[in-house]
Order: C-alpha cells, then structure tokens, then sequence
C-alpha cells in the first residue's frame, strides 16, 4: 500500500512541473518564423478588446507573403486590425475576415529579420473561456501551403 501511495505521490509531481507552452513557439528555430508574445488590451473583465501579437521572421527564414489567423469560438473580429513593424511603422497589407479566420496577404513581401505586430481591434467577447486559443500558420515565399507556426493563448482576465 505505501508503494501504490507513493507512486501515486510521484506521478503527481512530475506531473506538476510540466507546463503548456501556449502564447509562445515551444522550439524557436532560426530558419522559420515563429510567435514572440501576445496580449490583451485592457487587462480587465469586459466584452470589447484588443488581442495583439507579435511575430518574428528570423534572417535565416523565407520571406513572408501570407498569414492566416483562426479566431476561436465566442469571439468575433472585425475588419479592424492593425500591422506594425519594429520601428512601429504601418505595413501594407490586404486583411480579409471571413467567418472564423483572418487572412493577411502582404503585397511586399516581409523580408526575414523582420518582426510584426499585430494589433486585433475591436474583438468582442461574446463567449466564455479559460483561454482563447488562435493558431497562426504563415506561407513563405515559394511554397503555396499554409504552414502552422502555433497557436497564441490569450488568458481572460476575471
């Protein structure tokens, strides 16, 4: 019986320490785009907000043509969204919002070591959640798939 106890002690434990990696890329590679942090705006309990993220295009990746962005169940976007740079400089951009997923085509393309900052405007929260969870996928220059890049969680604030 101790023994049984103490597997099951151990178990718990270990399992304890393990984490979810969502917001964030869990293996950052130097040769493929991957998301740097995210957030919500403002930081309190209501239904109208902003969700921002931020992607990094690393130098030894493709450069960027297109991304598209999954909106999960009980939020709504709208065509209201914001693109930046590093040097917070607006980027050009072609944003269509179709039922639950956005799509940013970039007429130039994004070059790599280059670093975005998304802004979702205007985000209604009709629903509830533990954590709104976007996947992101990105499409490179030369290749005509979506690749899945991660997903950025976003945690509601009480």
């Amino acid at each position: 019986m101790k023994r049984l106890i103490s597997a099951v002690a151990l178990t718990l434990t270990i399992a304890s320490f393990s984490s979810a990696a969502f917001g964030y890329t869990q293996v950052k590679s130097r040769n493929f785009p991957y998301i740097v942090g995210a957030g919500q705006f403002p930081q309190t309990k209501t239904r109208l907000v902003r969700h921002s993220l931020r992607l990094k295009i690393p130098e030894g990746s493709k450069a960027l043509s297109q991304m598209t962005i999954t909106v999960p169940k009980g939020l709504t976007v709208r065509n209201d969204i914001d693109i930046f740079d590093q040097s917070n400089q607006k980027i050009d951009d072609n944003i269509t919002v179709k039922d639950r997923t956005i799509t940013i085509a970039f007429p130039q393309q994004l070059t790599p070591g280059s670093e975005l900052n998304i802004d979702l405007n205007r985000v209604l929260i009709s629903g509830t959640s533990n954590g709104w969870l976007y996947p992101v996928s990105v499409r490179l220059v030369g290749l005509d798939v979506d690749i899945p890049i991660g997903i950025f969680r976003l945690r509601p604030f009480l």
